[in-house]
């Protein structure tokens, strides 16, 4: 008989070498994870991080002669181009870096093409020089002036290009833009402004696969885009950057190079009865707010890598009465260290139609392929509402909780699905991914099947084990997979140059009315905690979708789902026993630290194999001996 002291330290040494493998198939299994701030090179170089739409930091101060060095860790290409237009980096792709030395004191302003404007407007950046001083006209104003009586400016009657007439604007001026192809970028810089169209799907801004957007927003509260379309620019359709106050309403956007409708640090928002296709990103988005103060109604995603993306945005954010088709994913908010404000916090996704996404065929980049064939996912996300929405026909699963993995790992918590039914998901309709923290939980939905089994009743909201957290490995390993499978190039998304044209969408009521303003009102910009108004009912399930729907029932039968249970739990109980075992055995045999080690190290690694595979040695072993 073996002492107790001998047994309490061999079940120590089994605990430390399960943490001891956990954490190495963490930190070496996933391809492309990065931790912690990039290293500063010595030498009078100074880093700046290239963020998505942030130079970080933003203002730097120098000694002559240093090297700055801007590298890109951002998903979108971006450029490093001075004001006075003295140098330009020219596109900087992800992960390559640009580098420049200043000998001369001085203050050097720069922007990003795509993403910003001169003098520090949206993603822009300042280099301090030796004892230069910031100049005092950079900042944004404090106060947004009063709009004034509101003149009508006329496009092209009065105005040659949009442009022209933006220049030429008061806040509070109305531009009424007749139907024509404007091939051209705005850029407004002015508040309260409304740019409207004639006709939704006559006034069409083109760019000609060069420019990068076709209406662009920088620092401009207020601003109203209404009843046009934007096609064919190499980032995105419209754009609204560090606003207080926008709306983007009767808008198409498609075949654009990154986004179709796209608001990013802006609160007091909404997007509605709008369209966005062929994106390799997103067609509409919402990014780093908290709180947002934000709404997205009555709008049509299709043909995108994913219909909606909401990276660390939310806080009185609501997604409602809308459909979300054909995309690669239909509805993504996420969690990434790439943007400021993580994680993801406080997004309502009420009442939309979510079907058919797991279009192989939609344009996408790596890290969208990741989400293909989900209805709605929370990726990294906490406290966020899923309910009341139809969600079908998915070739992985409808609703989905799972961590994200960026520069952190970070893991679900605090979400409630509640009262959404869904349907025809070929792996599973509802799916906790592990690991996943407390408070996520599932009530009242009508399903058929889930991963784990019995969700409703292990994870039902109030439940023991919702609070404690858990959730499927297998969920999060099929997103995995599926990144891998974009970083080895094993897949092939569409482009989005060529994805088809949508048909023709609904122009607004009335092109001839007087301006309105953003969403909210002008006045209730000033109350932080102004609600979202009453969302109603969802629009009505197609009656050929309807006829496959689950149930009004609800769940599976408990039988049913009993029997899910145990056969999802049993390979987990003898792979328990099987570990167990082999540890026992190599114990008695007295075997050495290493071999010991090795054997029980071998049985955790390589499930089932290692057990059969100290199974075979043993015989061997003891015969070798006799």
């Amino acid at each position: 008989m073996r002492p107790r002291g001998a047994e309490r330290r061999s079940g120590s040494f089994v605990m430390v070498l399960w943490v001891v493998l956990v954490w190495l198939i963490l930190a070496l299994g996933v391809e492309g994870a990065t931790y912690g701030p990039p290293p500063q090179p010595a030498g009078g170089t100074v880093i700046v991080e290239m963020k998505d739409n942030d130079f970080a930091p933003a203002v730097l101060r120098v000694v002559p002669g240093s090297a700055v060095v801007w590298r890109n860790t951002g998903r979108n290409p971006h450029t490093v181009t001075a004001d006075d237009a003295s140098w330009d980096s020219g596109d900087i792709l992800p992960g390559d870096e640009y580098q420049r030395t200043f000998d001369q004191v001085g203050t050097i302003l720069y922007h990003c093409v795509p993403h910003g404007f001169r003098r520090g407007r949206g993603m822009a950046g300042m280099i301090l020089v030796g004892e230069a001083v910031s100049p005092v006209d950079v900042a944004r104003p404090a106060q947004v002036p009063a709009a004034g009586p509101g003149r009508t400016l006329r496009v092209p009657s009065q105005f040659r290009a949009i442009q022209d007439a933006v220049d030429s604007a008061r806040p509070g001026d109305l531009i009424l833009i007749a139907p024509g192809v404007y091939r051209e970028e705005v850029v407004v810089t002015t508040p309260r402004l409304t740019l409207r169209g004639e006709d939704r799907n006559r006034v069409v801004l083109d760019g000609g696969f060069g420019a990068h957007n076709g209406i662009k927003v920088l620092g401009a509260d207020g601003v109203v885009v209404e009843n046009m379309t934007a096609r064919h620019y190499t980032t995105n359709g419209f754009f609204w950057t560090g606003v207080r106050g926008y709306r983007g309403s009767y808008l198409t956007a498609y075949n654009n190079g990154d986004y179709g409708i796209y608001a990013f640090a802006s609160v007091f928002g909404q997007f509605d009865h709008s369209y966005a296709s062929g994106h390799p990103d997103a067609g509409f988005y919402i990014g780093q707010c908290k709180p947002c103060h934000a709404l997205i109604t009555d709008v049509i995603a299709e043909n995108n890598a994913l219909g909606y993306s909401g990276t660390n945005a939310g806080g009185n954010l609501t997604i409602t009465r809308s459909a979300w088709r054909h995309n690669m994913a239909g509805i993504v908010p996420n969690t990434l260290d790439v943007e400021a404000l993580a994680p993801q916090d406080g997004a309502r996704i009420v009442g939309n139609l979510v079907y058919s996404n797991c279009n192989d065929r939609a344009p996408a980049g790596r890290l969208e392929y990741a989400s293909f064939g989900n209805g709605i996912i929370v990726a990294g996300g906490i406290n966020n509402i899923v309910e009341g929405n139809a969600v079908w026909d998915h070739a992985n699963y409808g609703i989905l909780i799972v961590p994200n993995i960026d520069r952190n790992l970070w893991i679900p918590s605090g979400n409630r699905v509640r009262g959404n039914t869904v349907w025809a998901s070929a792996r599973a309709d509802l799916a906790l991914a592990a690991p996943s923290g407390g408070g996520t939980c599932f009530a009242d939905n009508r399903f058929t099947s889930s991963r784990p089994p019995a969700i409703q009743h292990a994870y039902g909201c109030g439940s023991p084990l919702s609070r404690v957290g858990g959730g499927d490995p297998g969920a999060l390993a099929v997103m995995l997979l599926q990144y891998r499978s974009a970083a080895t190039g094993t897949f092939s998304p569409g482009n989005w140059r060529t994805q088809p044209a949508p048909p023709k969408q609904p122009s607004m009521p009335d092109p001839s009315a007087p301006p309105a303003p953003a969403w909210p009102t002008p006045e209730s910009l000033q109350r932080s905690a102004q609600d979202i108004p009453h969302i109603p009912s969802a629009p009505a399930i197609p009656p050929e979708a309807a006829a496959f729907a689950p149930a009004a029932a609800g769940p599976p039968p408990a039988v049913t789902e009993y029997l899910r249970l145990l056969g999802y739990l049993l390979p987990f109980l003898v792979y328990d026993a099987v570990v167990i075992a082999v540890t026992r055995d190599a114990r008695r045999r007295r075997m050495r630290f290493l071999r010991r080690a090795g054997w029980v190290a071998a049985a955790i690694v390589l499930p089932y194999l290692g057990a059969l595979l100290y199974a075979w040695r043993r015989p061997r072993r003891a015969q070798t001996a006799a």
